[in-house]
Order: structure tokens, then sequence, then C-alpha cells
């Protein structure tokens, strides 16, 4: 099987795609040692030579510490010796009748203990010191070495991208396509042709995108951090002692002391942190069904555990499909019981969509994903809300989505060969059985998009999405509360656009504490009630607001990293950003602001810092002002003037050239403009509201902040999967 035609991505993957994804991840590593110009051997030999060093180091390093345990023995025996001396000559002195024994052996400890001491300050301090200086030359050679093989592979190092994994499954993987971004044409075509949700929940921040689509249809993957209230239990306990009385068997009367630990609980609302990582999928096909369903982990049972599983869940299904018959519902077994039981969808909305859905061969795909172990088997949950598909799998809550190549750079060739390819493999596989489900559906397959018409002007010139990325590239410190005890969820709406950078308000929600202490009766062993004291937390939210510029300067991270230990950048973000924090991410960097305004100018001359000459040069030219938009058009109207002069005096002398155009053609070199549209766009450029930092929720006056620019394209704004979503309820019951 060489291709995903035949709609069996499970063998497509084991059968071809894993292999074929490996040998072109070494093949493109080999590209880039070709490029670098490293060569193997000698590195090769260097890593040997360096190999041999560090077991040599081992070797003097296991003989310098056997002299240091010598060393410890003897000083022990020393002070043993000694104190022995004296402990038996204090004994001889303050004898009535003393014994001459007590003191020949106190003589004889003594002497011990001089003819250590000598041994240890004389030879054995010789022996210490000339095995720590093997040693120390042993790691020095092998850290020189080292050193050696280190530049022998900084040339590769220097071509190490963090998009390189992004390249390699572009090259590898004709049918997937990954975006640079995910840019506001892509969520408006998720949002009003799928129905994609508004990212407007203040318990989630964005944390990872990754866009693209599969054949046409589009996906993204999201990562969130994730905040939710659930209950805590702190405890208290104290200890009781009592007496009683009793009488033996003599008769006579004892006490009897008894303790008891008496415990207490309180339970407490308190908030719970963590990550969340899914995929979305939009696909037109099945537009009115929706549905959801459960990972059971059945590939971790064997045939005989899955027929009787499939067996019980059978029954509950007919049981099910009886009553939904006498309530008048939709729902009507599958012909493939299996299927049915192990993929579950049980709440399905539309069961003719859903059999167009999943087919016969529809259902083979997915059963041998569940059943399979060649994946990940079955831990993935598939919710379905009209066009969009939602999938949440087990394995991408610990998918290594940083792309770091510092995880590759090592002194052995061999070894950094080995690395790349594993990782990058690794990258790609969990990524794959993400998109395994939808893939495994036909019909998805065979549903092309119908053409979308984006917009012409889009209010924000990047997403509130891709803010928050950033934002959390900044870390919660630049944003968050002063009195904030918890971590922070960073939620980021959009201002103004300043000509190809973005201001945007990022509210930093956490909690303060405050400490309680609660008394609870508890009956101890005594017969009494005994208050026991509980202490408790309370949470107390707090939020701060803080401005963001954001901007696309394109380029790759080892660019800015470059162009941030520089003095131009440096200065710049420092003139916003007191503390000089900055981030950058697929393209985009980010800082927060202080109290210098951002606008134009300053677009224009990040832009030329990155090199953006021409897209500084057009911002200054647009955002200039209305004053200078009106006096280019004066100079345009002057240029017509002069060249329909031209023009009527050519035709006065009767010459035969060709008459030049009129109205917009007049001079190609020269267009005329309206200057209305740029004074407007100047005039709302100038009107970005100051910076607003406050505790709860910010706000701002109708009209100068939009929290979600595309609220007026989004018909449903909710969660579409609230419904399905059962993470914060798990967490609540933790």
């Amino acid at each position: 099987m060489n291709t995903l035609a035949d709609y069996e991505p499970l063998a497509y993957y084991t059968g071809t795609l894993r292999a074929s994804f490996e040998k072109n991840a070494a093949d493109y590593f080999d590209a880039l040692v070709k490029r670098s110009g490293v060569n193997e051997q000698e590195n090769a030999a260097t890593v040997a030579r360096y190999n041999a060093a560090c077991v040599k180091a081992q070797h003097a390093e296991k003989k310098l510490k056997s002299c240091k345990v010598l060393r410890g023995f003897v000083i022990f025996f020393i002070v043993a010796a000694l104190v022995a001396a004296a402990v038996l000559a204090v004994l001889y002195f303050m004898a009535e009748q003393p014994d001459w024994i007590l003191l020949l052996i106190a003589g004889i400890c003594l002497l011990v203990g001089v003819i250590l001491i000598v041994l240890l300050c004389t030879k054995l301090k010789q022996v210490l010191q000339t095995r720590q200086k093997k040693y120390d030359k042993a790691v020095s050679l092998a850290g020189s070495i080292k050193e050696q093989a280190m530049t022998q592979m900084r040339p590769l190092h220097a071509l190490f991208t963090w998009n390189m994994t992004r390249e390699l499954i572009q090259r590898s993987v004709p049918f997937l396509k990954l975006d640079e971004t995910f840019d506001v044409k892509k969520l408006d075509l998720l949002r009003r042709k799928y129905g994609f949700g508004a990212n407007n929940d203040p318990n989630t921040s964005t944390v990872f995108l990754l866009s693209g689509s599969v054949d046409g249809n589009p996906f993204l993957f999201e990562r969130v951090y994730r905040c939710s209230m659930g209950q805590k239990t702190y405890y208290g306990s104290i200890v009781i002692h009592w007496t009683t009385y009793e009488r033996d068997s003599d008769g006579n009367t004892r006490a009897v002391h008894h303790t008891q630990t008496l415990t207490a609980s309180v339970t407490k609302p308190a908030p719970f942190y963590g990550y969340d990582t899914r995929l979305y999928y939009g696909n037109e096909a099945a537009p009115d069904l929706r549905f959801s369903r459960q990972p059971t982990h059945a590939n971790e049972l064997d045939e005989d555990e899955i027929e009787k599983t499939v067996k019980r869940g059978k029954k509950k299904l007919e049981k099910r499909a009886r009553k939904a018959v006498g309530a008048g519902t939709q729902f009507t077994e599958m012909g493939n019981a299996e299927f049915d039981v192990l993929f579950g969808a049980v709440d399905r909305t539309n069961e003719v969509q859903f059999r167009l859905m999943f087919t016969p061969l529809a259902q083979q795909n997915m059963l041998e994903l569940i059943k399979s172990d060649d994946g990940y088997g079955d831990d993935f949950a598939f919710y379905k809300t009209g066009c969009i598909n939602c999938i949440r799998s087990e394995h991408a809550q610990h998918w290594q989505t940083d792309t770091d190549p510092a995880r590759y750079k090592s002194h052995d060739l061999a070894a950094a060969r080995a690395a790349f390819v594993e990782y990058n493999a690794a990258y790609f596989k969990s990524l794959y059985f993400d998109l395994a489900p939808v893939l495994s559906v036909p019909l998805y397959r065979q549903t092309k998009p119908r053409e979308f018409i984006y917009r012409d002007v889009y209010p924000a010139n990047y997403t509130g999405f891709e803010a928050e990325v950033l934002a959390n590239r900044l870390g919660a410190a630049p944003f968050a509360h002063r009195a904030a005890k918890t971590d922070s969820i960073l939620k980021a709406s959009f201002v103004s656009k300043d000509g190809g950078a973005d201001r945007v308000a990022v509210t930093a929600n956490s909690y303060d504490t405050r400490e309680h202490v609660e008394i609870v009766s508890v009956f101890g062993g005594d017969g009494r009630m005994h208050a026991v004291p509980v202490r408790w937390i309370e949470y107390i939210p707090v939020s701060n607001t803080r401005e963001m510029a954001l901007k696309a300067v394109g380029g790759t991270r080892e660019g800015y990293e470059a162009l941030r230990s520089g003095s131009a950048l440096a200065s710049f973000v420092r003139r916003y950003a007191p503390n000089g924090e900055s981030a950058y991410c697929d393209g985009l960097i980010a800082f927060p602001l202080g109290g210098n305004g951002f606008g134009a100018k300053a677009d224009a001359e990040l832009s030329g810092i990155f090199g953006q000459r021409a897209a500084a040069a057009a911002g200054a030219a647009f955002f200039v002002g209305a004053e200078a938009v009106r006096a280019a058009a004066d100079k345009l109207d002057a240029a017509d003037d002069e060249a329909r002069k031209r023009r009527a005096e050519q035709a006065a002398e009767g010459t035969n050239e060709a008459p030049a155009l009129s109205g917009k053609g007049a001079d190609p070199a020269v267009q005329k403009t309206d200057p209305a549209p740029a004074a407007q766009k100047t005039e709302a450029a100038g009107s970005a509201p100051a910076e607003s930092v406050s505790e709860g929720n910010a706000s701002a006056p109708e009209g100068e902040r939009t929290d979600e620019p595309f609220a007026e394209y989004t018909e449903n704004a909710a969660d579409p999967f609230a419904e399905f979503d059962t993470n914060n309820e798990k967490k609540k019951e933790e």
C-alpha cells in the first residue's frame, strides 16, 4: 500500500509511511551534514577519542574516591585512638589502685594515633594529591577533546532551525499541508464556514497552535492551559489524653493512661491547573450530525475479553433501541455490533448521516484503530458538532510540541542524527494518529471544500489565539496581579490595529489566598466532644490587564535571537517594555507595553529593524496622517494637470505620437488615490485607548476596545463541545 487513497490509515502508516518518514528524516539530516561540510569520519574518530578519555577519567575518579575513603577511615581511627588514650589515662589517674595495663594501652593508642597522623600528613597526602592531579588531567583532556568535537559540529548546529520538523512533514506527507501561522483568514474560514467557536473562555489560555489542511479540509491543533474550580480537602488533628481506673485480678486499683489522635477535615473550593490538547477538523460532510464517544482502551483487551464486552454492550444497545422506539426518538442499531459497542456514539442525532459517514469501510478502519497497538490504540475521544470534529487523545497530552533544535545539538554526529530521527518520528506519529480517526472516514476524504470568499479587510492583523500564545511565551510575570498567589490564565483581547501591528490587552486571571481556621467538633474516646482546628485556604479572584504589541516580522527564531542580542532591537523594546521582555514564535514578535504608546511610527521602525524595508515604507506612507495624504493628493492632481497640458501641446503641434490615456490611466507611474479612506484609517489608528491595569475584569468604553474582533461574524460564540467536555468534571472529582 503506497498511498492513502485506499482509506486505510493504520495500514498506510505501518506499511509505508512510518519507514518512509524515518528515511526522509535521515536523508534530511544527511543533507544538512553535507551542506555544513562536517566530516563524519573525522567526528567519529574524535568521539572515539573522547569516549576513551572518558573511560580513563572514570577510572581515575574511582581511584581518587577510594583514596578519599581511605583518608576518611584513617581520620576516624586517629580520633578513636586519641579518644581511647585520653579515656584510659583518665581512668588510670582517677583509680584508687591504678592498673599499669591501662596506662600501657593508653600509650599504645596514643602511639597509633601519632603514627596515623604522620601517615595522613605525608604518604597518604602525597597519594591523594597525585590521584587528584591525574583525575583533573583526565577530565581536562576529555573536555578538550569534546570541545574539539563540538567545534567540528558547530557548522551543522548553525543550520538547525525550529522549522525543520514542519519542513520535514511537508516533504514526507503530500496530502498534509501545515500553515506558517494560524492567521485571521484561517480563523475566518473555520468560523464562518464550519462553525468553529470563539476563544472567549476566561479559564483557558492558548499556549500552542498548529494549523493546516488535509486534502483541502482545515484542521487546528490547540493546546490550552486550563483552570478549573474543584474541591480540595484539608485535614487537621489533635492528640487527646485521658486516664481511667480499673481493678486488677488482686482487687487493686490502677490507673490506665490513654492517647488518641482525633482527625477532622473540611472541603473547600480550590483552583486546579493543567494542559489540554485537542485537534479541531472542519468538513462539510454530515453537517446535521452530532455525537460523542469516549475511549474504551479496547486495545488492552484480548479477543475473548473483546467478545464478552461486545455481547454485554449489544444487550444494552438492544434495550436502548426498544426504548427509543417507544419514546419516538432516533436511535437504531448498526448492523455491526462490534463497531456499535466499541465506538459508542449512542448520543448521535441523525441516524441517516451517521450511516453515510460510517460506511462498512469506515467501520473497519475505525475498529482497526481501536483494537491495534501499532499506533496508540483506543485512547481518543471523538466529538462532532455540525461541520466541526474534535479529537482529544491521551497521547496528545504528552506530545512534545516544542521543536527546539537544542535537543539535537551534540558533539557526536551519530547521536545527533539518532536524536533528530527519533524526535521527529515521534512528533509525526502523535500528529498523524490524532488525524487518523477522521482519515478513517472515506466520506471526509471524498468531500472537498467548496470555494470560500475571504473578506477584503479584517479588523485585526492577528488572531486572539496567536496573541495568547505570544503572551504565554512572555510568561505571566509581566501581566500578573501583584497579589497573585497562583498561576495566571492569560486572555488576550483586541485593542487597535497600528499598521502591521496589533495592540492587544492581556488580562491575567489568578487568585490571591487567605488562610482560615475552621473548628470541627469530633467525638473522642474519652466520651467528650473536642474542637479540632483545620486550616484551609480561601482563593480570591484577582486580575490585572496590560497591553501588549504584536507584529509579524518573519524570519526565524535564530535570526530573532541574533537581533535581540544587538543594540537596535534591545533599545527599541526597552523603550516600550521597561524590563526589555520580548517573545518570538512562528514569525511573530510580542512585547508588553509600558507608559509609552505604540503607534504607526513604532511599527515602521520595528519593520526596519527586522529588514522589512518595503513594509516600513508602506506603513509610514499610509499612516503618516491625513494632512500628508491630502498633500500627496494635491501633488498627484498637479501631475495630472501637467500631463494634460503636454497632451494638449502635442495635439496642437500635430505629432504622430500615441495619445496618453486619460482618467485612471493618466500616468502609470503615478496613480491618484482618494485621501478620504486613508484619513479615516489614520484617525482610527490614533484613537487607541490608554493602558489599563485594574483588579477584577477589565472593561473599556464602548467603541474603544473589541474583545473579539470576529464577534460580528460568529453566530455561536459558545464552545460547541461544552456539553461533551467531561474534562472539568473529572478534575473536580479528583
